[in-house]
Parts: C-alpha cells; sequence; structure tokens
C-alpha cells in the first residue's frame, strides 16, 4: 500500500504537535484551564475559518487538512485538545499521561507502519492494517511506560488500537479516534488499576 504525502505530513504534525504539547502538560504549563480555553477558541477559528481565510490558520488548514473534513476545519486538533482535556480530568495524573503518549503517538504509528509493511487487513475496519495496529500499540506503551506499568501501559495500548479500529457515531456523527484513543486507554488502565493490579 503506498502512503500519501497529506497523510505523511498530517501524521509527522501530529507527532510534533503532540510532543510539544505534552511537555507543556508535563510541566504544568498547560493546565486543564488553559486547554479548556483552547479549546473554545480553536472551536470558535475553526467555524471562523469556514468562511473566513485567517493567516497562520489557514496556511495550516490549506497544508494538512483533508478535503473530507472542511465541514469542521481542524477537526483533529478540536478532538486531540478535547481528548486530552478529558484524560486530565477524569484520571489520575499518570494514567492522563500515559493516555495522551498513547494519543500522540499510537495513531500516527499505526498508520504510517500500516500503510509502509500492512499485509494484513483488520478485521475490524477493512481500511486499516494489523502489522500496523501491532506497531502503534507497542510503540505508544513503550513509551507509556515512563508513567504506568508495563501491564497498563500495554493494556492501554492495547484497548486504544481495538477502539480506533471501531466507527461510533452518536446521532450519525462519527467520532474522531482523536477523543476515542485517549479515552479508552485511560479507562482500561484506570479500570485495571483500581479493580485487579
Amino acid at each position: 500500500m503506498r502512503l500519501n504525502s497529506l497523510e505523511l505530513k498530517r501524521k509527522v504534525l501530529h507527532i510534533l504537535f503532540g510532543i510539544v504539547g505534552f511537555f507543556l502538560i508535563l510541566n504544568n504549563i498547560l493546565t486543564p484551564q488553559i486547554i479548556f480555553i483552547i479549546l473554545v477558541l480553536g472551536i470558535l477559528l475553526s467555524l471562523i475559518c469556514i468562511k473566513v481565510q485567517v493567516p497562520l490558520i489557514s496556511f495550516f488548514l490549506n497544508n494538512f487538512e483533508r478535503k473530507s473534513e472542511k465541514q469542521l476545519p481542524a477537526r483533529a486538533v478540536i478532538f486531540a485538545t478535547a481528548g486530552s482535556l478529558l484524560v486530565l480530568q477524569l484520571f489520575p495524573r499518570d494514567i492522563a499521561l500515559a493516555s495522551i503518549l498513547i494519543l500522540i503517538f499510537a495513531d500516527p504509528i499505526s498508520h504510517l507502519i500500516g500503510k509502509t509493511f500492512g499485509k494484513i487487513k483488520s478485521p475490524l475496519d477493512n481500511r486499516k492494517n494489523v502489522e500496523g495496529h501491532i506497531a502503534g500499540a507497542l510503540i505508544s506503551s513503550i513509551l507509556a511506560m515512563f508513567f504506568v506499568s508495563p501491564i497498563l501501559a500495554l493494556s492501554g495500548a492495547i484497548a486504544s488500537m481495538l477502539f480506533e479500529s471501531l466507527i461510533i457515531e452518536i446521532q450519525k456523527i462519527e467520532l474522531d479516534d482523536n477523543l476515542i484513543i485517549p479515552l479508552a486507554a485511560g479507562t482500561i488502565m484506570y479500570v485495571l488499576k483500581i479493580w485487579i493490579l
């Protein structure tokens, strides 16, 4: 399978912005309150960008946005911000940070490896490959181990890859995987930590 240049640029940008955001959260520069304000402003800017070209924002939208996401520009960023905010509010800090790392790395690695080396189609979503899911889960779980135990990290990463393959809709609106991944990872890690480990 071939990896197109737009998707490669999107995945690299996802990882780079994710790392910057993660270190700002880790060092308490981005607090949940600030992330909430960024989320609200991001949604407003997104809606404005439907009608108006906003200088720096429009550059990123024109060069990194999929054509199918023009109804809500910067949709992936909005959902990643919302997912990060939710895990920070719902879970203990160690699990929240591990979930955010899984968000940053699992999906892009899964996509890049799956498109480049994938041969076996995922039984949950035929657009994706098993090899990509395995790579995304392994790499993101290794990074999550800096904050949680190996069992929690691997469980959270595997859960995120399984849920990422599912198409979840509410009122015929498909939920973005940038929201699903951290919530699935955080929920599984939290449940395991509280009830089993």
